[in-house]
């Protein structure tokens, strides 16, 4: 596991923004929810009998659950088919218990949901208190004066038709709930607004905007306090101010502050304050509020691109979807995190949540690592891409749902776009570019420090019409408009949202040569579920039909769906001159060996986009190959390369732009060692090998963590490798290998999977096969504190055991 994973999932317990004080409670609604696939005719009533419901935690995916039988959630009939990667959408209802004393009853009481997927009713105690229809947004329900001591129930009917979305969306509640105790007399949990005007190594200015409530039936005297604390805990910054605020009122607050020599925020140094806000009333703290925030300053232009501080930044960008491979959709906080610290680690230093807005956890870990983000609203509006789609709720719900999206992130330095949406069926339509000027408007009006952009599909005329009520152009697979577009409109900003892999240098080229293209976006940084086999044979001729069952994975992403990456990862490195991997070796597919069958499905004429990835392997096991010339490519950062074969020399090939950083060579294949070195100076400055892997005679464990908290949430992964006696690891298909995972004590087994896209076997299962050498574990802390044990078991090699410890939160 890349160190900055570790680092990211160590400080998860750093993430929340709301800290409780004297008058302020925040309850996360783990553990107690019990959940019921289909329908359950009067499962809001309080007396209704849930007890063969069955027990979960939350965020939970429905979709992915077994079936009671114990056969796989999987469907080759399902509905929405290649696009949900063959699993089921539907009804699902979840129930929970929440006892509350009288005191707590009493007061101000918020019942918040990250995001429900999708159209959700809720009751409590069997009376109806709201319908949410967007799968992704937040919101939050006021339930002062409707919760009563004792026993409350909570109901949830989430009802998700399908074809819903292009991609696998989940069912159920995929985000994290929480409940909201608080003093009548408080802040507003959605009212904090945090701007830094000037961001410079003397000199940071933070605005905060603030809103006081009082709930009471009397008048209030508040006195608020606003401090900037340091990473170290000192404070560097505060500003106090007393106020009358009338009963059942609420009173704005505009509060400046500066902090003198700041640690600025940016991707390489994402140094990180705190805003504390108390509210006291007689001297009494009734109420804090916690916000992380970084201080930072974004400007862009034709000219001299994309700046953070005042210094130039190109974004190496990739593409995620929300799903969590093997949890689902899912999105337990380390999960979210877990994807953008194996981005980091690989190079990126830029997201864009497609298409949907992106999760706090996905966020808070941006925040923590230095990743910048485009958080994306919409992939419709009034025009649905598929028949049960967010188009069918645009028209009354679109204006709130960009307010969650921007209240939600507004305070996130590693925010840097907003997005109103993506491939949109009315773009560059008349229609279309109204619609997007009214959704800029109301974003610039919640934020107007950001720029908004929108990724849009179409070449001109008509994409001017959309560009032109954008401050930044989004072009999905456009980069040949690039230059034509500049000399007709020299001050459009211009950026990928969308490219292929395989064509990663025609793509990257322009952001090294031209300044008013400032970034690119890979079509995906981490492969996911849906658009199945999209990264093998693609979309058909007529863009209708992807891959047939048991494909459902995309295969697309240059990282794979456990976390591994695949050799074009390591290309984008020296494409973008990390210095993480300068130099790596892989070996083409031999003919005729395919470990992945159908990659040419569909017969396709030219053009049409390809979103497959070179078909090259991390390895030199290739029996029945002897003496027969193999393609071996090697991608340098170094300017000279030098490939050898047992230790004999195959030559040596220059390196650059010019070979778009690749030197490829004929080797006739022989078992033993492939070196390649990399010279620079005509001094050797780094090596690759691969090695001919025996039979596999050990499993290797590895865990990305030691301990977890014992939240019901917390996980930790656990890496399963094949390798053979001298530890070289085994890749070959045919030396896979039957793993069997098993949890126990104070953790539990939340999911196994393999990356392989055509298993279509239970994610909840203890067993699962090896793909390309490989399994991976995630394992969920409960809610006591404990020993974890995870026994690992092969046929043929011995036992292993690990353990973790959960500790009390």
């Amino acid at each position: 596991m890349p160190r900055s994973c570790g680092r990211v999932l160590a400080l998860t317990a750093l993430l929340a923004v709301l800290s409780t004080g004297a008058g302020a409670e925040q309850l996360p609604l783990v553990s107690g929810w019990r959940v019921h696939r289909g329908e359950a005719t009067g499962a809001e009533a309080v007396a209704f009998d849930d007890k063969d419901w069955r027990p979960v935690t939350v965020p939970h995916d429905a979709s992915i659950d077994d079936h009671a039988d114990g056969t796989p959630p999987f469907d080759a009939q399902a509905v929405a088919g290649q696009d949900s990667g063959y699993l089921p959408g539907g009804q699902a209802w979840y129930r929970r218990h929440l006892v509350l004393d009288a005191a707590q009853a009493a007061r101000v009481v918020r019942l918040t949901f990250e995001a429900v997927y999708m159209d959700a009713d809720i009751w409590l105690n069997g009376q109806p208190v709201a319908r949410h229809r967007y799968g992704y947004t937040a919101f939050s329900l006021d339930l002062t004066g409707k919760v009563r001591p004792g026993d409350n129930v909570i109901a949830v009917r989430v009802n998700h038709p399908d074809p819903s979305s292009r991609w696998y969306a989940g069912t159920g509640l995929i985000r994290p709930v929480s409940l909201d105790i608080l003093d009548p007399v408080h802040l507003d949990p959605e009212g904090t607004a945090i701007t830094t005007p000037m961001a410079t190594a003397e000199r940071g200015e933070v605005a905060v905007r603030s809103a006081v409530v009082n709930r009471s039936a009397r008048a209030a005297t508040v006195e608020l306090l606003s401090q900037v604390v340091a990473a170290d805990g000192t404070v560097v910054a505060q500003a106090r101010r007393t106020l009358p605020v009338a009963a059942k009122a609420h009173a704005d607050l505009d509060q400046p502050l500066v902090v003198d020599r700041p640690a600025l925020w940016s991707p390489d140094a994402p140094n990180l304050y705190t805003l504390v806000l108390q509210v006291r009333v007689g001297g009494a703290l009734k109420d804090e509020r916690r916000t992380r925030f970084g201080i930072r300053t974004i400007t862009v232009d034709a000219r001299q691109g994309l700046r953070i501080n005042g210094r130039k930044v190109v974004l190496k960008g990739g593409n995620i979807h929300h799903d969590n491979y093997m949890i689902g959709a899912a999105g337990l906080p380390d999960a979210d995190a877990r994807k953008v610290a194996l981005m980091k680690a690989a190079g990126y230093n830029a997201i864009r949540s497609a298409h949907n807005p992106a999760s706090q956890a996905t966020l808070d870990a941006a925040d923590a690592l230095g990743m910048l983000v485009i958080d994306e609203a919409f992939d419709a509006w009034d025009k649905p891409k598929r028949a049960q789609d967010y188009a069918r709720f645009f028209a009354q719900d679109w204006a709130a749902d960009l307010d969650s999206l921007v209240v939600s992130g507004r305070n996130h330095p590693s925010v840097l776009f907003w997005s109103i949406g993506n491939e949109i069926p009315e773009q560059g339509t008349q229609q279309g570019a109204e619609t997007g000027r009214r959704l800029a408007e109301r974003v610039r009006r919640l934020d107007p420090t950001r720029p908004v952009t929108q990724a849009v599909s179409i070449d001109g005329p008509d994409n001017a019409r959309q560009f032109a009520v954008l401050d930044v152009a989004g072009y999905n697979y456009r980069a040949h408009l690039f230059g034509p577009d500049h000399a007709q409109f020299p001050d459009r900003v211009m950026l990928t949202t969308e490219s292929t892999p395989k064509d990663a240098f025609q793509y990257w080229r322009p952001v090294e040569t031209m300044p008013w293209v400032i970034g690119d976006f890979v079509w995906t940084a981490v492969d996911y579920i849906g658009e199945a086999g999209i990264g093998w044979m693609g979309y058909s001729q007529d863009w209708q039909q992807l891959a047939p069952y048991p494909w459902t994975l995309a295969y697309c992403g240059e990282i794979d769906a456990t976390g591994r990456k695949r050799p074009a990862a390591y290309y984008r490195e020296v494409l973008w001159k990390t210095g993480i991997d300068p130099i790596s070796a892989f070996v083409r597919q031999p003919p005729g060996t395919e470990d992945l069958p159908d990659r040419h499905y569909f017969p396709i004429q030219p053009p049409h986009l390809d979103w497959s990835l070179d078909d090259v392997h991390p390895s030199w096991t290739w029996p029945g190959q002897e003496g027969k010339p193999l393609e071996v490519v090697v991608y340098s950062e170094f300017p000279e390369v030098e490939l050898f074969l047992n230790d004999r020399s195959l030559g040596r090939r220059p390196v650059g732009v010019d070979s778009e950083y690749k030197a490829t060579f004929q080797v006739p294949y022989a078992p033993g060692r492939l070196v390649a070195v990399g010279y620079r100076d005509g001094q050797p400055a780094g090596r690759w090998e691969l090695r001919t892997a025996g039979v596999p005679v050990q499993a290797r464990l590895s865990l990305d963590r030691s301990m977890v908290r014992a939240n019901g949430a917390d996980l930790a992964y656990l890496t399963v490798e094949l390798a053979d006696a001298d530890g070289t690891p085994v890749y070959a298909r045919d030396a896979d290998r039957l793993v069997t995972v098993r949890v126990a004590g104070a953790g539990a087994l939340a999911g196994l999977g393999n990356g392989d896209p055509q298993d279509a076997g239970s994610f909840q299962a203890d067993e699962r096969r090896t793909f390309h050498g490989r399994v991976v574990a995630a394992v969920r802390a409960g809610t006591q504190a404990g020993a974890i044990t995870v026994d690992v078991a092969l046929p043929g090699l011995p036992p292993q055991r690990v353990t973790l410890n959960a500790v009390a939160p």
